[in-house]
């Protein structure tokens, strides 16, 4: 006697169909999880990056202010608080969110000192801190995945560095003050 295999397909399609029932949602789950930690990786690396631009902008932008009270006859505290000035300016958004974290300012930090490349000349410089961005960064819930990361890679590997900053100098003078 001849059975005829056309007669069982639609059986052995539903009894495949049902072993397999799961296996789209496994592949779903495990592909949604590496999609979702590469993408929360661009996304903590993005914000670290925005953090640093607005540093590096912060710092040249006090500098400026420093060279431009340079050029008026000012005291040199009056080129020092100008250059804090702008910088702060140049950083409100960040300083605001450092304010909802419960941490102080970006510190800014004039000085004016002889040039590094000849003693003749005077120099100012900004520099900006934003101190314990590990433990604050910008987007907190990224947190345990620079954690995990730290230990995947070893202790002081400084996937998430601790502090940022960023520094501004311009000659202001021909001469120390």
């Amino acid at each position: 006697m001849h059975v005829d295999a056309t007669l069982h397909a639609p059986a052995c399609r539903a009894a495949r169909f049902r072993r397999q029932r799961g296996v789209a949602a496994l592949e779903f789950s495990l592909v949604c999880l590496l999609f979702l930690f590469i993408f929360f990786g661009i996304a903590s690396y993005g914000a670290l990056l925005m953090v640093q631009q607005t540093l590096s902008r912060a710092a040249q932008e006090g500098a400026r202010a420093m060279l431009q009270a340079s050029i008026a006859p000012s005291p040199t505290s009056t080129a020092s608080a100008m250059g804090c000035s702008a910088a702060n300016a140049s950083m409100v958004w960040l300083n605001q969110f450092r304010q909802t974290l419960g941490q102080g300012p970006v510190v800014c930090a004039p000085t004016i000192q002889p040039c590094t490349y000849s003693p003749v000349l005077t120099c100012g410089t900004v520099e900006v801190t934003y101190a314990n961005y590990r433990n604050f960064p910008l987007i907190p819930e990224l947190v345990p995945l620079g954690a995990w990361l730290e230990t995947l890679f070893g202790p002081g590997s400084n996937w998430i560095p601790l502090n940022l900053s960023s520094r501004g100098t311009v000659q202001i003078g021909a001469t120390a003050s």
